[in-house]
C-alpha cells in the first residue's frame, strides 16, 4: 500500500519484524563495544609489566670479559671478570630489561628471555618449540650498575 509521495507503508506484521531486527542489531553493537573495551583493557595490563627504558645517557664504561651465550629461551651469563656486581640491570638490544641481584667472580646466571620487558611491556621474542612466531636475535647486551653502563661479550646470537 502507497503513501503520500508513492512511500510504501508496510503493514503491521512486517513492522514488527522490523523492530525484532533492530533489537538483533542493537545487541550486537553492544557487545562489538564490550569486545572493543575487553582489548584496551589488555593493553592496560601489558603496560603494568613495563620495564624502563634504555637509559641512553649513562656512562659507556667499556666492554667487561663476561659472556652472554644463546640457550633457545635462556641465555647464561658468566663472570669471568677479576670483579663481582650488585644489584644490576641487564639490558638486551638497547630495548628489553631484566633486574638481577648481582653476579659474583666466577659465577653463571641463567635468565629466561621471556621474562626481559621492554617500557611498553612486549616481551623479547625467545622462541622455542610453541613460539607463534620468529624468535628475536640478540645481537648486544649491556649491564647497567653503579650508574655506568658496561657491554657484555655476546656468543651465539640466535639459535646456535
Amino acid at each position: 500500500m502507497a503513501g503520500l509521495g508513492g512511500v510504501a507503508l508496510l503493514p503491521l506484521q512486517d513492522m514488527q519484524e522490523t523492530v525484532v531486527i533492530v533489537k538483533h542489531a542493537a545487541t550486537l553493537v553492544a557487545i562489538a563495544f564490550a569486545l572493543l573495551a575487553s582489548c584496551s583493557g589488555q593493553g592496560m595490563a601489558m603496560r603494568a609489566n613495563a620495564g624502563p627504558s634504555y637509559p641512553r645517557t649513562l656512562e659507556n664504561a667499556g666492554a667487561l670479559p663476561i659472556q652472554v651465550i644463546r640457550r633457545v629461551t635462556h641465555i647464561d651469563i658468566a663472570n669471568t671478570a677479576a670483579r663481582g656486581f650488585g644489584a644490576s640491570t641487564v639490558w638486551l638490544n638497547g630495548r628489553f630489561s631484566h633486574p638481577i641481584e648481582g653476579i659474583d667472580v666466577g659465577q653463571t646466571l641463567r635468565l629466561d628471555l621471556r621474562e626481559f620487558r621492554d617500557e611498553f611491556g612486549e616481551s623479547f621474542r625467545a622462541g622455542g618449540f610453541f613460539a607463534t612466531r620468529n624468535p628475536e636475535a640478540l645481537v648486544l647486551c649491556d649491564l647497567e650498575t653503579d650508574g655506568r653502563m658496561y657491554g657484555l661479550v655476546v656468543v651465539g646470537s640466535l639459535l646456535d
